[in-house]
């Protein structure tokens, strides 16, 4: 008898420590995000497929199967959407929200692109008209994170899974900080590139998927995290990039390496050269500053007049300030303003500010640099070395990139 008392009480305390342990429910559903995917100041179109609903005070339209294309311009104090069937005339203040009927089937064209969600068009306060994708976060992750790192590998997964972390926990910071605004994201560089539903991947999608709600935080707060392609060796702290109101101990100035190689070696963008004339400097120095560089004498247009100098580095090695010292003037570039001074056509802004200077001779200068982007956060080649290398995207996320972070599911 008193062995069966103690089995069923061993049982009750069982029991009673397991419901201990289980954690609260959290919502099973993600949030919807608002993505700016145009501002239409011009005629533009829509193409529907599938059934969407436009609701108005004075009934419901059907849009896609027997008007399945719209056209959409600004009128006066507000804009119209039309086709030979129909003529909708909205006024500056007017929401305009058009939803999918069936959110699996339903989809849109904007811009030669298709994408899933709700539409939500407005009239922005110069007058044209903003077309925003209301969608599932998730749902935008699938579409952003092959636009962000290359997906073509199976040995990439584990870099995938980190990417989609890194894009989630920054879609929800800014859907945080932009709550007010009339849209969370850009659909562009200026914010996470998002290509709708001809960018997506199978691999990017499962990364998405394994990590379904998992974000990065730092004492019980999303972490600010940042991303870029390639550190060339060396990753920036985010205050040396945009100043001590940014700056945070899990984005230091550190080493990336592994073992005794650089984690990112393998990016086309590690090492880089560049090559620039006296002429070419000088139509720069035109172009980009509006100031023409006058020479000392006849002879000196036929050899290199200015002097460029490094001024100042970051404690990563960056350039931080740059100075161009010219016969009749000399002017100072500072942080982005250096990497598009020295941008042309076919090759775009220098890719970094990791460089070093050199005149060979006295008509060219060579820049010799490394890594791509502005080198806060994640570099994104050293997380797909990493992953080829079988580590796994906590190793990648916590242990490389942003120290002193932890992953958390929170849906």
């Amino acid at each position: 008898m008193k062995l069966k008392i103690l089995v069923l009480f061993s049982l009750i305390l069982a029991l009673f420590s397991c419901t201990q342990n289980i954690k609260p429910t959290r919502p099973s559903r993600a949030p919807s995000i608002r993505v700016l995917l145009g501002r239409i100041s011009q005629k533009d179109s829509l193409t529907f497929k599938g059934a969407f609903r436009l609701r108005l005070e004075e009934a419901v339209y059907e849009l896609g199967k027997h008007n399945p294309f719209f056209y959409l311009s600004p009128a006066g104090t507000g804009f119209k959407m039309y086709n030979p069937n129909r003529l909708f005339v909205f006024n500056t203040n007017d929401v305009v929200k058009i939803s999918p009927v069936a959110e699996n089937v339903s989809r849109f064209k904007f811009r030669n692109k298709w994408y899933k969600g709700k539409i939500i068009l407005q009239v922005a306060s110069d007058g044209a008209i903003l077309l925003v994708n209301k969608v599932d976060l998730e749902e935008y992750l699938k579409s952003v994170v092959p636009g962000e790192m290359p997906s073509s590998k199976n040995g990439y997964q584990e870099a995938l899974k980190a990417q989609a972390i890194c894009a989630r926990t920054y879609a929800l910071n800014q859907m945080a900080s932009r709550r007010g605004n009339d849209f969370d994201v850009y659909a562009d560089f200026r914010d996470q590139v998002y290509g709708g539903l001809s960018q997506q991947s199978r691999l990017a999608s499962q990364a998405v998927d394994a990590t379904r709600g998992v974000v990065l935080e730092y004492n019980d707060s999303l972490a600010q995290v940042y991303f870029h392609s390639t550190c060339g060796g060396i990753t920036e702290s985010a205050g040396n990039v945009w100043g001590a109101r940014r700056q945070h101990s899990y984005l230091p100035v550190q080493k990336d390496v592994l073992g005794d190689h650089f984690t990112c070696q393998t990016s086309p963008y590690f090492r880089w050269t560049r090559r620039f004339t006296f002429q070419q400097l000088d139509s720069l120095f035109r172009v980009k500053l509006h100031h023409p560089i006058i020479p000392n004498t006849v002879q000196d247009t036929l050899r290199l007049t200015c002097h460029v100098s490094i001024d100042q580095r970051t404690s990563s090695g960056r350039v931080a300030s740059l100075s161009i010292a010219c016969p009749d003037t000399t002017v100072v570039l500072r942080t982005y303003a250096i990497r598009h001074f020295f941008s042309t056509a076919g090759k775009g802004d220098l890719p970094s500010l990791l460089f070093t200077l050199k005149t060979p001779t006295d008509s060219v200068l060579v820049i010799r640099g490394g890594g791509y982007g502005h080198g806060v956060g994640m570099c994104q080649w050293g997380a797909l070395n990493m992953s080829l290398q079988g580590f796994k995207y906590y190793d990648i996320l916590v242990n490389q990139y942003f120290p002193g972070t932890y992953l958390k599911r929170i849906y």
